[in-house]
């Protein structure tokens, strides 16, 4: 690696750029994918933008319960994971409801019903995910904070 020109002050900075501009892709990327599941008739469509959010998401995850980190404002409890978990369910009944019923129109009910199953499947599986990943979350945090005994001698 080479020698960075930047002072420590430049160095956060561009982290700090860095990282806004990641979630502001993130996040649009979302956008996107939700906007096309609602208005587009053909999913394959965003199949590309799929596996970029998916790998992104995955090596998020994993590099932070790697590192011990769950979030810088969020507490890793079983409450967190609930709301967490409730938001990601609405939004996603909602987009369901959206699809259905642009679809079919004549048949609110079922666009409803389509809506209420998605939003209890996806909060079913978001909630066991978060829950998994928090008990990980916690393993880690536990190994990283006990101090190896034979270190200590000198």
């Amino acid at each position: 690696m080479k020698k960075s020109n930047l002072d420590e002050r430049q160095e956060q900075e561009l982290l700090r750029i860095e990282r806004n501009g990641f979630w502001l892709a993130f996040w649009l990327l979302v956008a996107a994918l939700l906007v096309q599941m609602v208005f587009a008739g053909n999913t394959m469509m965003a199949m590309g933008e799929s596996i970029i959010l998916l790998v992104i998401s995955l090596y998020i995850a994993i590099a932070c319960l790697k590192a011990g980190i769950w979030d810088r404002r969020l507490k890793a409890n079983s409450k967190t994971n609930l709301i967490a978990s409730l938001i990601a369910g609405a939004a996603m009944g909602i987009v369901m409801f959206l699809r259905v019923f642009r679809n079919f129109p004549d048949k609110p009910i079922g666009s409803i019903s389509a809506g209420v199953f998605t939003a209890i499947f996806v909060f079913a599986l978001c909630f066991i995910a978060l829950t998994i990943s928090m008990r990980a979350y916690k393993k880690k945090t536990e190994a990283l904070e006990e101090e190896p005994e034979d270190d200590m001698e000198i």
